[in-house]
């Protein structure tokens, strides 16, 4: 048979080029994998619990109350039954999300999955987890099968969406979110109250844990999912500052 001979240089050649084609396909997939984990999360987000739960009693919850699809507005319009059904089904939207998301994992990434950013060791996991959680709330916020079926972005305020992701990226931020948020309620009665005081709370609580070396640093971007929280609830500030806030309890008018 016929040997052939390389030049050394040759050869070291194409294994750097083997090399670099390897690199730029893992960075390839880890892109896939984050935009597949921002998308899924989305459409699980989506999913208008609300809307359904309340369709099933005869009521359309868009025409209702404040129109949003959330807890507080079900209870004020369904009442308690369809507020618990759709509290957990919200929660267990952003379980879902992240757990489903992470399940993915190994199908996009090998090793650890860790690099360096900065001087810090960051998880590519907590990238997206953290997508998976902006996806799943931004999602029950601005939900699109709603869109398609009522022309608007109806939705609720993401509070218990970002809870149940949180409860599998985090649990101590949850504890802490709800440490302050509860008793906000339960003394105010302003649902919208605790659930602000409580988005910070558990803002606060992200930025501690990653001090004390308990998350990721970029896990301070879960902070963005706190303030987009508050930005949802807008419209309840001002009627809080303006002294026009439902309490818990009052029903809504139609």
């Amino acid at each position: 048979g016929t040997i052939l001979l390389l030049p050394s240089g040759s050869a070291s050649g194409i294994l750097e080029g083997t090399g670099h084609i390897a690199h730029v396909e893992v960075k390839i997939m880890i892109a896939l994998y984050f935009v597949i984990a921002v998308v899924v999360s989305y459409l699980i987000g989506a999913m208008p619990v609300g809307a359904i739960v309340a369709a099933t009693r005869k009521v359309d919850i868009a025409q209702h109350g404040s129109g949003k699809m959330g807890t507080t507005n079900v209870l004020r319009t369904v009442g308690r039954r369809a507020a618990v059904l759709v509290l957990a089904g919200d929660v267990l939207k952003g379980v879902v999300a992240v757990l489903l998301v992470r399940l993915l994992a190994p199908l996009f990434i090998s090793g650890d999955g860790r690099f360096d950013l900065l001087g810090f060791s960051v998880s590519i996991l907590t990238i997206a987890s953290l997508l998976a959680t902006a996806g799943a709330v931004l999602g029950h916020v601005m939900s699109l099968y709603l869109r398609l079926v009522y022309g608007k972005w109806h939705g609720g305020r993401g509070v218990a969406t970002a809870i149940g992701a949180l409860l599998v990226v985090n649990p101590v931020v949850v504890l802490v979110a709800l440490g302050v948020g509860v008793p906000v309620i339960l003394i105010s009665r302003y649902v919208s109250l605790g659930s602000i005081l409580g988005a910070l709370a558990g803002s606060l609580a992200v930025i501690l844990l990653v001090a004390l070396g308990q998350m990721d640093v970029l896990s301070l971007l879960f902070v963005v999912v706190g303030a987009f929280i508050v930005i949802a609830h807008r419209d309840n500030i001002e009627r809080l500052l303006n002294g026009t806030e439902r309490k818990l309890g009052e029903r809504a008018k139609s």
